[in-house]
């Protein structure tokens, strides 16, 4: 009994088929490619946003994991070369994320994230400017051009809260007592 229910169900399924015209069918052919096409269209659209969040999260946790890095390095400071070493090498980072989003790279809301991390650079550049005496504001705009014109075109300034570590802080009783030790050694 379900078999002829079936067959009989099958029956009109191919007479209604055989009774559609050939401008029905090609309607019936264009909608379903169509939707195969627009349904595709989604998952694809779907399926690169969500891999471009994880490719942005992953650049966002590497930026912040390198400069909290060398943040972390301040207490390993020893001489004044390591004071500059970590200087260099902090603003190096920021000048490198800030050539990324002017060539957009990467999205502007991962930059303007990192924003403290480009005051802190502003801090370190000022302890350049008292501490090692030369002009160094004019250097670094040479060195580093892609983090000043960041700075500037989101007025970025430095942040009182930001403080250098201690051996920036002294810098020049560390270069007086590395002056006395040399000369110590040479005679």
């Amino acid at each position: 009994m379900i078999d002829n229910m079936f067959l009989n169900l099958y029956g009109i399924f191919l007479q209604s088929i055989l009774n559609i015209e050939t401008p029905k069918w090609a309607i019936i052919i264009s909608s379903l490619t169509a939707t195969v096409f627009v349904i595709t269209l989604l998952l694809t659209w779907r399926n690169l946003r969500e891999t471009t969040k994880l490719s942005y999260s992953q650049l966002l946790r590497g930026f912040h994991e390198d400069l909290t890095n060398r943040l972390d390095k301040n207490s390993i400071l020893k001489t004044t070369e390591d004071c500059h070493r970590y200087a260099n090498d902090y603003l190096n980072t920021v000048d490198e994320i800030a050539f990324l989003e002017q060539q957009k790279k990467i999205p502007v809301g991962l930059a303007q994230y990192l924003n403290r991390f480009f005051a802190y650079g502003l801090t370190i550049i000022d302890w350049y400017d008292h501490m090692i005496g030369e002009d160094f504001q004019r250097i670094a705009k040479n060195n580093w051009p892609n983090y000043f014109m960041y700075c500037h075109k989101h007025n970025i300034s430095t942040n009182p809260d930001d403080k250098l570590p201690k051996i920036m802080l002294d810098y020049n009783q560390l270069r007086d007592k590395e002056s006395k030790d040399s000369t110590k050694k040479e005679n």
